[in-house]
This record gives C-alpha cells, structure tokens and sequence, in this order.
C-alpha cells in the first residue's frame, strides 16, 4: 500500500526504461554535436538527459549522467573541430556546460528535498495513528498508512474522494460548527463516528488543525485520528457497572468505604453519603463518622479504628448513629486490609444500614417473647391439675396442722412443745405452697427478656418440682445425672424453664403410649466445645427419620390435637441464647433431646 505524496516527483515505476532512453537520447545528441557540421549548441539537449535520469529518483545515477554529459560534450567539441577553435564554439560549449551544471545542481537539490519529505512521509506511514489530510472542499489529499488500516481503504482508493461522504462521518455537533471553530481557532477536536469499509462502525478521537498559506487564506486540513471504539465499549460498561453498583448500593443500603492510615484519608460512595447524612461535597474523614457516632458507641468506634491503624486483617463493627433529626440508625461496617504499600495500610469495605433489619428482629423476638408467653400459659393450663395438686397438699397439711396444734393447746395441761412443732410445720407447708404459686405467677407473668447467670442444676430440679405431680401419675422413673459442680449459664430464667418443662412433657407424651418401662433420663454436663449441655432421653416411640428433618419446624406436629409450636420456640429460645438444640434416635430406642448454651455471659444477645 502506498500513501500519496503530494507537491515533489514520483519515483517512475520502470527506472530501467527511462535509463536506458536517456542514455539513447544521450547518443543521439554526442552524434549529432560530434559527426555533423551543425554549428550550433546542440550539447544543450544533454539537460534532458539529466532531468530523465533524475525522474527514476536515484541520486547516484543522476550524478554520473551530469558528468557523462559533460565528458560527452567536451569530446563532442574536440571531435568537431580539428585544430582551431572560434570563440563561438567556445561560447557554445561553455553555454551547453553551464546548462548542464546547472540542471544537475538544481535537480541534485530537488532530489534530496524529496528525499527529506518522503523520509517525513515514511514518518508519518509509521505512525499508529490515522493520518488523513484534505482540501477545504473536503477531498482527500493525503491518507497514510494509519488511515488505510483503521478505515480499509487504500491510499489509491482514498485519494480525491471526500472524506466525510466516504467515511459517514457522524459530528456530535452539527458539521458547519465543527467548520467554523476550526475556522476561527484553526483548531478542532471531537469524538466522530465512522463506518468502516467493512460497514463496521467505530469512534473516532479525531483532532484537526487548519494549514494556511503564506496569505493567510485556508488551504487544508490534517487531522489525526484513534480508533477509541474500545474504549468507549468499556467506558460504557463501566459506567453501567457503577449504575448498577449504586442501585445495588441504594436497594440494599450498603455504601463502600476506603480508608488509609496513618493519614486517615477516606473514600465513600453515594450511598455511604446517604447512610451518614452528610452532603456530597463534605470531605470524609473519620472525624466526621464521631461526629455521626451514638455517644453510647463513641468508645466502641475509636477503639475499632485504632485497631485498623494497627494492622488488623479484618474490621467487623456494629454500631449506631446519632441523625440531625433526631433519629437512631444501626449500622454494620465489614471492611478487610486491601494491601499495604510504601508504608500506607488500607482498608476497603461495606458500611450496611440495619437499621430495618434490627427493627424487624427487635419486632421478631417481641413476636416469640408474646408466644412463648401464651404457649407457657397453654402449657399451665395443661399442668393445672398437677398445680392443684402442688398447692392443696400443703394447704391440706396446714389444716391439719392447725387442728394438731389446738388439741395440744386445748389440753389440760397444754403441750407447748408439741403445738410449736405442728406451728412450725404449718409454717413449713406455707411457704411451700407460696414457692408454687411463685413459679406459676412468674411462669405466667408477660415481661421482658431479662438474662442473668443461673445454675443449670437448680433450673433442672424447679422444672421437675412443677412437674413431679405428672411424672408421678404417667408412673415415669426419672432418673438424674447432674454436673458437679453444677455449671453456671447466661440466660432468662423463666424461658429456660420453659423449655425444660417442654421436654419433659414432650417426653412423657412420647411414653403414654409404650407397654414397658417409662424412663426418663436428664443430664448436665460440659460439652465437647466448652459449652454446658442438657440432656433429656425418653424410653418413647422415638422418632421417625422422614420427621427427624423438620421436628423443630413451626406448626410441625406428630400429635393429632398438636399445634407444632413448642419445639419451635424452644429453638428461637435457645438459639437467641446463643445455643442450639438438636434431636436424636439412639440406639437403645426412644429419643434424645439436647441443647448447649454458652457459660459466657457475653454470648447472651438482647434482640
């Protein structure tokens, strides 16, 4: 492919054949000055000569057809005369030979100005960018290589065509603005759009500069153009990237921030913006998250970005903040070390609004505090005989102590001693009555979820105390294996005992059925894991594999008047303890219930 060069000589496509007719011509001329009585300047004709070879382009040919024209006219002079010599001929010889050097000197120089310009023409071939050069009536004068590559057509195929037509050039703004800004400024630049030879369409980053000539009137136009169709393609899907990643942002109420230390120099989205309340041109900054900051939390923050300043690999926070208006946010900030490089330590991670979320948990856990309030009422009423039971004995006995007690004092001679011990046995037999109705107000009382350290063991024997009057009528052998020392948890009291009860009453309605023997076993003990674990085993049907799946599922039931809820908030009681609680069928039959808590007072979450 050749690129068009304009204004200077083209090299002849055949060099041979122009050679060797100069060189005939060149003959004809010493012929003709030589062997013919012509007296005139005939050498003059060797200017020809010259200027042929000259054309093929070769600087070197040219001199040696310059000097054998001058050595072809000096011996044509001899030739033609023989001894003397006028001042004509002279004359004519040294005009032919000044025609001839000077000729030669000013093609010798032609040639090496076109050799400077087509080494600047090559230059300009070797660009990678499109070079394209065309008069202000908009025809193609130059076309380099860049251009054929980019576009597709060849430098013969591109010349005198016009450029905006051949290329459908598309100009962001109409083409007579482009046109009068070049103009006035002789400068122009844009994005283009062009279709290709192929009918591809590309995008061009094209900037133009006007040529004037030495009167200052308009001549052409070069113009340098990139194909940025990439770039755009990429530009374009980075900036649906960034929409989505807002929207995501926006959607979820998760904003992005980067922090670097030690300066403390910080980066947020739009949507950590919008999280904190701040308008778009405040300069982040961790003083401006403190002033954000509940004061409650204050400590919790600073003390976390210390930690980050320190080198901590990962950053896991939950606090909250304190809104101009007055409003309460929760918010969840994960961020890990990015990388660490010329002494910066950086940090990039998520800043979550939990804000609904914590409402909907604090909104779920007063839903399962209001269920474990009735199904404790439900599960009292299922226990009313055995309450009745627990409290009139000790009435009964009262009574009777009573009526013991005023015989001995309605004596004769009245015992003391005696009436004091049927006093202090009434005494006795109150209390217990009162420690009954105790539990129950307090099993039956709506409160709020109050933790507090326990013994495992003393939780275990007041379930069995409200429940002894059933164990005994259902002839269950109960048999107890307790930790020693007894281990000490964090939790609710009464919601602990909720689930105690709930097992062994699961329990024994798992053995009301059975022909043999009706045990049931409940162990504490420390787990594997450090954590304090309840055991509850029964000597019952056991359970089927296709239920084991789904036995703390909410509504899910064996039982035909069941209503599937108190193993489900058993679970929600347990896990919000920080435990967990699982059911198996060992080997022996029956089933085993367990569940660990933490022995961390820490590991109690309020929700």
């Amino acid at each position: 492919m050749k690129a068009y060069r304009p204004a200077f000589p083209t090299v002849s496509r055949d060099a041979n054949v122009v050679t060797i007719m100069a060189t005939l011509i060149a003959l004809v001329v010493f012929a003709i000055d030589a062997l013919t009585p012509l007296d005139i300047a005939v050498a003059v004709f060797y200017v020809v000569v010259v200027l042929m070879v000259a054309s093929t382009g070769k600087r070197s040919t040219t001199v040696t057809a310059a000097w054998g024209s001058v050595v072809l006219t000096l011996l044509g002079f001899v030739m033609s005369h023989e001894d003397t010599y006028s001042i004509g001929a002279i004359a004519r010889c040294s005009v032919s030979l000044l025609a001839i050097a000077t000729t030669s000197m000013l093609v010798l120089r032609n040639l090496t100005a076109t050799a400077t310009l087509q080494e600047q023409v090559e230059l300009l071939n070797l660009a990678h960018d499109a070079i394209v050069v065309h008069d202000m009536n908009d025809r193609i004068t130059f076309w380099n290589r860049g251009a054929e590559v980019l576009y597709g057509w060849s430098a013969q195929q591109a010349l005198g065509q016009s450029l905006q037509e051949m290329t459908q050039t598309s100009f962001p703004v109409p083409y007579e603005q482009v046109r009068a800004e070049l103009l006035s400024s002789d400068r122009w630049r844009g994005e283009l759009r062009r279709v290709r030879r192929d009918g591809s369409v590309v995008v061009i980053s094209s900037r133009a500069a006007l040529w004037r000539d030495a009167k200052g009137n308009p001549r052409a136009v070069l113009a340098t153009n990139n194909d940025i169709t990439g770039r755009k393609h990429a530009e374009v899907a980075l900036e649906r990237s960034e929409a989505f990643l807002r929207d995501a942002q926006r959607l979820s109420g998760t904003g992005s921030i980067a922090v670097r230390f030690p300066d403390g120099e910080m980066w947020w989205s739009d949507e950590a913006y919008r999280i904190f309340d701040y308008a778009r041109d405040t300069v982040p900054s961790p003083e401006a998250i403190f002033a954000r900051t509940h004061p409650d939390d204050l400590a919790l923050v600073r003390g976390v970005f210390e930690q980050a300043a320190g080198g901590d690999p990962l950053v896991d926070l939950q606090h909250r903040l304190c809104m101009p208006d007055g409003r309460t946010k929760y918010v969840h900030f994960v961020a890990h070390l990015a990388n660490t490089d010329e002494g910066h330590t950086e940090y990039v991670g998520a800043l979550m609004d939990i804000t609904e979320t914590r409402r909907a948990q604090e909104a779920l856990a007063r839903s399962n505090d209001e269920l474990a309030h009735v199904t404790r009422i439900t599960m009292l009423g299922e226990l009313a005989a055995s309450i009745a039971h627990e409290v009139t004995q000790p009435i009964a006995a009262i009574v009777t102590r009573g009526g013991a007690a005023l015989r001995w004092l309605n004596r004769p001679t009245p015992d003391i001693d005696e009436a004091v011990q049927s006093v202090a046995q009434m005494i006795r037999d109150a209390k217990r009555a009162d420690e009954v109705i105790q539990r129950i107000r307090t099993m039956a009382r709506k409160r709020e979820r109050l933790a507090a350290t326990v013994d495992l063991n003393g939780i275990v024997s007041e379930s069995i105390e409200l429940v002894r009057r059933e164990l005994e009528r259902h002839r269950i052998e109960l048999r107890l294996d307790l930790a020693v020392p007894s281990l000490k948890v964090c939790c609710d009291r009464v919601q602990l005992q909720q689930v105690l009860i709930n097992l062994i009453m699961n329990a024994m309605q798992a053995m009301a059925e059975i022909a043999g023997p009706r045990r049931l076993r409940m162990a504490t003990r420390h787990s594997d894991d450090g954590q304090a674990q309840l055991i509850v085993q029964d000597s019952g049907t056991g359970i089927n594999d296709e239920d084991a799946g789904r036995l703390f599922d909410t509504f899910f039931t064996t039982k035909v008047d069941g209503m599937g809820m108190g193993l489900s908030i058993c679970r929600s009681i347990v896990e919000a303890h920080g435990g967990r609680i699982w059911a198996e069928s060992p080997a022996t039959g029956g089933a085993l219930l367990q569940f660990v808590l933490p022995t961390d007072e820490g590991s109690f979450h309020e929700q």
